[in-house]
């Protein structure tokens, strides 16, 4: 009867088999929220204009929209520039995250602003920009911040010349500055002999701005931020004609569309040999598998199983399942059918009668005997084997005494 015992590994093989259902539904899940993060970055990346955080612009996109302009993304600079040519008077704001444009996207962005076209460059950190726009510009000192972490209160210069930034009057916001030869909202040098900065500088190439923390969905409402970023943006009586392509500069666009290459051709050389070697093992280990077992060998039907094999069947799939109590069910149902005709107690006798019958035949307790045979609950592997090992034993007591008394 040890065939019946479940091991380890058997109990777990049950317990995969019992939740494997759940599992592939976790898994599955778990794949799909995954998918849908990747597939959908512009709500949780900072200063996305679908972004509902304390960190995006989905506030002022919402004002911007508002006043009738209709914002056009752009993720990468051929889009862009389609963009442009489609919007001739729409005004372009490129916002720098951690890439920098491309030089020859700046150089015609540039062209395109000394033609007449507002163009915005912001960025948090002001070398991307300092390093973008040219020799003009030189990172400059950052907003100054209070005790509690605020930041400084920021007035627009009287030497500026950008209308939104005097009807602005002042900002509130993180960030940092650029030193040029002219700008708003201007920082003083933080060392002797070290240059001011600007918040909101101009160049040749348009104006850069390196508070973008002013327009998110936390800081918009703060000092002049929102007259700022409407003035700034052309929803405030600009020449954009109602049209605003917003630009975000990504990995992508460092390089051309001549210089894109195939990930092929950025595998080392001995990729290709460990491929094909692969495949030659797996067609010979298919080769194996399929000849392993030889050809096939016909048998005339019907055919006899043992009644053994059939038992010892039965057995193992009550051992993969782990069924203690269906186990000990049929146990006890074999030794009752068993213990009835040693005992000749007629057809199909009741439990209670065969447990009687056998209790004053073997001598056994007449209460241990019933408990076994009727009522006894087998719990755990060790348990079952206690019990089949008590079965037996009480068995073959009852089959020796009752060979005794037929004896002449």
């Amino acid at each position: 009867m040890t065939a019946t015992v479940a091991g380890a590994g058997a109990a777990a093989r049950s317990a995969l088999a019992r939740w494997q259902f759940w599992i592939v539904l976790v898994l599955l899940g778990a794949i799909a929220a995954a998918a849908m993060q990747l597939l959908d970055t512009e709500d949780a990346e900072p200063y996305g204009l679908a972004n509902t955080d304390l960190d995006g612009y989905a506030g002022l996109a919402s004002v911007l929209d508002e006043q009738g302009v209709e914002i056009h993304r752009a993720h990468s600079a051929q889009v862009a520039a389609d963009l442009m040519d489609e919007h001739p008077d729409a005004s372009v704001v490129v916002l720098t995250r951690s890439f920098p444009p491309d030089e020859g996207f700046i150089s015609e962005l540039g062209q395109q602003h000394q033609a007449g076209r507002e163009v915005v460059w912001m960025a948090e950190r002001s070398h991307l920009l300092a390093n973008a726009l040219g020799d003009e510009l030189r990172a400059g000192p950052p907003i100054p911040t209070g005790a509690a972490g605020t930041p400084a209160t920021v007035g627009a210069s009287e030497a500026c010349t950008a209308e939104a930034a005097h009807s602005a009057e002042n900002i509130q916001a993180s960030g940092t500055s650029l030193q040029a030869d002219s700008g708003c909202f201007r920082l003083e040098p933080q060392a002797e002999g070290a240059a001011a900065g600007y918040v909101l500088a101009e160049t040749s190439l348009g104006w850069a701005f390196t508070a973008p923390d002013a327009f998110t969905n936390q800081r918009i409402t703060d000092a002049g931020n929102a007259a700022l970023a409407l003035g700034m943006l052309g929803a405030d009586g600009g020449p954009s004609g109602g049209d605003l392509i917003w630009y975000t500069p990504a990995g992508a666009d460092l390089a051309g569309s001549e210089q894109w290459s195939s990930p092929m051709d950025h595998l080392p050389d001995w990729f290709w040999p460990l491929v094909w070697w692969l495949l030659i093992c797996a067609a010979v280990a298919m080769l194996v598998a399929g000849r392993r077992y030889g050809p096939v060998v016909s048998e005339p039907l019907p055919v006899s199983v043992p009644a053994s094999e059939s038992a010892h069947g039965r057995g193992r799939l009550y051992q993969r399942s782990n069924e203690v109590t269906a186990t000990a069910r049929t146990l006890r149902s074999a030794h009752l059918l068993r213990l009835g005709r040693l005992l000749r107690l007629g057809p199909a006798p009741e439990a209670e009668v065969v447990a009687a019958a056998a209790a004053r035949a073997s001598g056994w307790d007449d209460q241990r005997v019933p408990r076994l045979l009727i009522s006894d609950e087998v719990r755990g592997n060790s348990q079952l084997s206690s019990y089949a090992q008590q079965l037996a034993r009480l068995e073959n007591d009852v089959r020796d005494r009752t060979r005794m008394r037929r004896r002449p």
